[in-house]
């Protein structure tokens, strides 16, 4: 045998490593790598979406709000303690947008265009502040929202924050349940109960710097200022009823009604606090609308009301029918006002416009919506469709469209002509009337008359009448 046979047997009979096979996949094992494959992708793809909203072609896209003639003037993100939580309400004020979200927090933001900013103040669409109160038990109510401070109800606590900073100003325990949204006006904050009573609280439990009618003492302060010296404790008034919508600033008074249909304006007077009543014998329809001294009202079986303040008490100018009923105690606004035009939801037939001055019906449209805002000479409505309608203020033709995208938590704003956008998950924007370059926006006309937001408030020039003389007036 020759070598090479020699070399080539040793080669066969040694175990040399061969080939290495590989089993074939069954279909189960691709069906699965090719399901985690799918997974993969989607997540990817899903996780920009994760970290914020989608605002191409909405409501918040800025060429889609110049293409109806708004223009966006904000837009800010509220920080949540996670992403489980969502928003929860937005209520609107002059210069603060207030909203609460599940995990308890409060957030302000400035509200507002920059023509009507005032030098030195945060920029409209600034996040102010946002405080934790602790995640609620309960649904969040309507927050008071006043210059100085912000009142916010907290389960069986009605809380105070300073508008300015957020920290909280003093907390109160409540004997029962709140049954409405607090309203801080002036010296006092009104808490509605549910048992028929309105507590009355001082927006500032250690001193009181507004003049109380019927009240002559007063302490020099450190400052040279005049403190009134009046009894701060809290006050139950009787309300003659459950009242389940917020009240309503009435001048320096308030003004509510209750689930009974009893409305009462209580407001400071020469020498005491008057109360004035009136019996609407009818649920209302939803929250009073008031400009100065007028009242505008809705009750469930169908009717639209004017009243004007007298010197007897609540004068009744006018009665319309709205040929429909409403659902009573509704907690949304049911009523906008621009000029004197008034605009009425009526449920499930439409919505209607009617003359303030007569109760004459001007139009009505059959669109089925929730009222938002009236920006410019349109009506803004959130529709049955999701989307947001802007219906002519003059004949009620529908005359923009626009896709709300992510802002799906309505919002309704009587405080200003702005369309405040909000979204579950804490995202929020301001569109105002476009303007043309040049031109000088009509919020911004008034600008100097109107108050700023953190100016201290001036005294009136009356002179409080002596102590006591409320005693022959107890309305409590």
């Amino acid at each position: 045998m020759s070598y090479r046979q020699l070399v080539d047997t040793e080669r066969l009979n040694s175990p040399l490593p061969g080939p290495v096979v590989m089993n074939r996949l069954t279909n189960r094992q691709t069906f699965l790598r090719l399901a985690l494959l799918l997974l993969m992708l989607v997540a990817a793809a899903w996780l920009p979406l994760a970290r914020g909203e989608c605002l191409s072609g909405t409501a918040a896209d800025p060429f889609e709000a110049e293409r109806v003639g708004l223009s966006r003037e904000w837009i800010v993100q509220l920080p949540f303690e996670s992403i489980g939580y969502r928003l929860g309400r937005v209520d609107v004020g002059r210069w603060t947008v207030v909203a609460q979200s599940g995990d308890g927090k409060v957030h302000a933001v400035r509200a507002g265009d920059a023509a009507t900013a005032t030098p030195g103040a945060p920029r409209p669409g600034t996040l102010l502040w946002s405080t934790s109160l602790g995640v609620p038990l309960a649904p969040p109510q309507p927050a008071g929202i006043d210059g100085r401070l912000i009142v916010v109800t907290h389960d069986m606590e009605a809380v105070g924050l300073q508008a300015r900073t957020g920290s909280v100003f003093w907390r109160r325990r409540l004997p029962v349940p709140p049954s409405a949204g607090a309203l801080p006006v002036g010296n006092w904050a009104y808490v509605p109960l549910r048992n028929a009573t309105v507590l009355r609280l001082p927006v500032n439990p250690f001193r009181l710097m507004l003049p109380e009618p019927g009240t002559d003492g007063s302490a020099e302060t450190e400052g040279g200022g005049s403190e009134q010296l009046v009894k701060l404790d809290p006050v139950e008034i009787n309300s003659h009823g459950l009242i389940e919508q917020q009240p309503t600033p009435y001048g320096a008074g308030v003004i509510w009604c209750t689930r009974n249909g009893h409305l009462t304006a209580i407001e400071p007077a020469n020498d005491a606090w008057a109360r004035h009543e009136f019996e609407l014998l009818q649920s209302p329809g939803g929250p009073v609308l008031v400009r100065d001294q007028t009242i505008f009202a809705t009750t469930g079986t169908g009717e639209l009301i004017r009243f004007a303040d007298a010197p007897g008490g609540l004068r009744l100018v006018w009665r319309s029918l709205l040929e429909t009923s409403l659902h009573p105690n509704e907690q949304r606004p049911q009523l906008l006002l621009k000029g004197e035009t008034l605009i009425v939801s009526l449920g499930e037939r439409g919505i209607a416009a009617h003359a303030a001055d007569s109760g004459r019906r001007i139009w009505k449209s059959p669109l089925k919506a929730e009222l938002l805002a009236i920006v410019g000479g349109r009506v803004w409505c959130y529709d049955r469709q999701n989307m947001l309608t802007g219906l002519s203020l003059a004949d009620g033709e529908p005359e923009a469209f626009l896709h709300p995208g992510p802002f799906t938590l309505p919002v309704t704003n009587r405080a200003s002509e702005k369309l405040i956008l909000a979204s579950p998950r804490g995202l929020l924007a301001s569109l105002g009337p476009r303007t043309v370059a040049g031109e000088q926006p009509a919020a911004a006309a008034d600008t100097e008359l109107q108050e700023a937001p953190d100016a201290p408030a001036a005294a009136p020039p009356e002179k409080p009448e002596k102590e006591g003389a409320d005693e022959r007036f107890n309305f409590f």
